[in-house]
């Protein structure tokens, strides 16, 4: 049952039938269909308003080349909300303060980032320059816990869309913090050694599984596609 202190979390991702999650490296999929395109489609038949990120997929949707300005003043570590009444939101997590940006929307939805509280002053006044929001959310790091904590009650947002790399929805998946799984699996096999996947935990690998899951729903899609949902059933024990 879903806790009434974060947002219900959809881990929603497009895979080869080995859980490979790059699709520049499938090339065209049967039928015609495009994995970008795929994956909004999907995506967007969730209605939900908010999609969130770790710092390198988040890469992908900033600038580069953009020198931080200095600040005029000391800037209190406070969170700090540019529009709390945007619609829809892109959520990135960036410990170190290392995005850039040059506007605040990703596709019309707001973009709020997850900081930690050793950021510089320089990139606080960057990220308010460029009208972006941000969440402190830890010291050092993104305390994920607090982080959905605060997306509830800062951005008022009942549900979320997790569409992160390996390494980010294998942190969200460990910290027991992802309700639903939604994999569109394409009919394709990578086989590249070392490629990203769906979850990926840093460092040991764990004795027991991360979650035992109960499938909700299936569907075959044009082209050999096929849609699965899953509900976490049991997690992880910590």
């Amino acid at each position: 049952m879903r806790t009434q202190t974060r947002p219900y979390v959809i881990c929603h991702m497009c895979t080869t039938i080995d859980g490979k999650v790059l699709g520049e490296r499938w090339g065209r999929l049967p039928a015609g269909r495009d994995s970008s395109s795929l994956f909004e489609t999907t995506a967007a038949s969730f209605a939900v308003p908010a999609w969130l990120v770790g710092t390198t997929t988040m890469r992908e949707f900033a600038a580069r080349d953009v020198p931080l300005p200095v600040a005029a003043s000391a800037l209190g570590r406070s969170d700090y909300l540019a529009r709390p009444d945007a619609g829809r939101f892109a959520i990135g997590a960036d410990a170190k303060g290392v995005l850039r940006f040059r506007r605040s929307t990703v596709g019309g939805d707001h973009v709020v980032v997850l900081i930690s509280q050793q950021v510089s002053d320089n990139y606080l006044f960057h990220l308010r320059s460029a009208g972006v929001s941000y969440l402190f959310c830890g010291r050092t790091r993104v305390d994920l816990p607090v982080a959905l904590r605060k997306i509830r009650r800062q951005l008022g947002l009942r549900a979320l869309m997790l569409e992160g790399g390996g390494t980010f929805n294998g942190a969200m998946l460990h910290a027991g913090l992802i309700d639903e799984i939604s994999q569109v699996i394409v009919p394709v096999v990578d086989g590249g050694a070392g490629v990203t996947s769906l979850f990926e935990i840093p460092g040991k690998a764990p004795r027991a599984a991360a979650a035992t899951l109960r499938l909700v729903s299936h569907r075959s899609l044009s082209g050999g596609i096929q849609w699965l949902r899953y509900r976490i059933a049991r997690p992880r024990p910590k």
